[in-house]
């Protein structure tokens, strides 16, 4: 099993666009926001 990880300990930095970004190539995969505070992606 292959993941992709996108992390950043600072706020603003683009994580969830990128994460979208790759969700939307991998149409066929599972895509998970862990972001405990603030989960943009449903």
């Amino acid at each position: 099993m292959k993941q992709i990880v996108i992390l950043s300990g600072k706020g603003g930095t683009g994580k969830t666009t990128v994460s979208s970004a790759f969700a939307k190539l991998l149409d066929d995969k599972i895509t998970i926001d862990c972001d405990v505070d603030a989960a943009n992606l449903y």
